[in-house]
């Protein structure tokens, strides 16, 4: 119509704010989903849960906002959501088991709705958040999350196949030296999907990327930037059809300047 509607409400659980940014995403025919962090439950004010609520583009309306994890040990925090091309939906979070954080998947098949919360990775040294999530054109899915190990910050994965569940964590990281900050990953629609990332080398950060091949899994981790006038951060990634890419980040330092910040970028062909 040309035109935007009417602000509404789509969670209505009054016993505690909704915050943490919400993250969404759309299928082909309109459908929508949303996700978010929320405190308070039955049992506790002060914890957070994830909530999640469903638009019908059919019928033109949101759903009733429903918690979709039950894990009442500690707080869950920075909810990300993907939908594949068959409207199938993985949420995923962190969570506190109320010694650590771990990362939760949830997902939404079309008529029978959401499933049961699961643990995807089994990392017991130390915390782990900020999970991302995509799929690629068969309805697999990958998710992606840093975590600690003991020593240093490190890039986790697993991998979600139709019909067969989660697999097995892993790291796609093998520079030992510093801290993993950063990251993004994208498909192709192969799918193929390839991250990167910032990592700290004891002087500066660096931007590293890997590539998962379909069917053969992660490869070796690349650096892909050799400026070492200052620190670079903050990558993000795109792949085009055919599987070429473009990274993208911000860099400290120039040759005129130590000071002033500029944009990089690689492409993958």
């Amino acid at each position: 119509a040309g035109r935007w509607g009417t602000a509404e409400r789509i969670e209505t659980d009054d016993t505690g704010s909704a915050s943490w940014i919400p993250s969404t995403a759309i299928d082909a025919a309109g459908n929508v989903f949303a996700v978010w962090s929320q405190d308070g439950d039955p049992t506790s004010a002060i914890r957070n849960d994830i909530w999640a609520n469903r638009y019908d583009a059919a019928a033109g309306r949101w759903g009733t906002a429903e918690r979709i994890e039950t894990d009442n040990a500690g707080d869950a925090a920075t909810p990300r959501i993907a939908i594949d091309a068959g409207g199938n939906a993985i949420a995923v979070w962190e969570q506190s088991d109320g010694m650590q954080f771990n990362i939760r998947a949830n997902r939404y098949v079309p008529g029978t709705g959401w499933g049961t919360a699961t643990l995807i990775e089994s990392n017991s040294t130390g915390n782990i958040g900020y999970p991302r999530i995509g799929f690629d054109g068969n309805g697999n899915a990958i998710a992606l999350w840093y975590e600690w190990n003991g020593t240093r910050f490190r890039i986790g994965t697993n991998r979600y196949v139709p019909g067969t569940g989660w697999g097995t964590a892993t790291h796609i990281d093998t520079d030992s030296v510093g801290d993993v900050f950063s990251w993004d990953f994208a498909f192709d629609t192969a799918g193929n999907a390839i991250a990167v990332w910032q990592q700290y080398d004891g002087m500066r950060s660096n931007i590293w990327t890997n590539r998962y091949t379909a069917g053969s899994g992660w490869g070796t981790a690349t650096l892909i930037e050799t400026d070492n006038a200052g620190s670079a951060g903050f990558p993000q990634i795109v792949i085009d059809g055919s599987g070429n890419a473009i990274a993208v980040w911000t860099q400290d330092g120039d040759p005129t300047s130590a000071i002033r910040s500029d944009i990089w970028a690689n492409r993958y062909e």
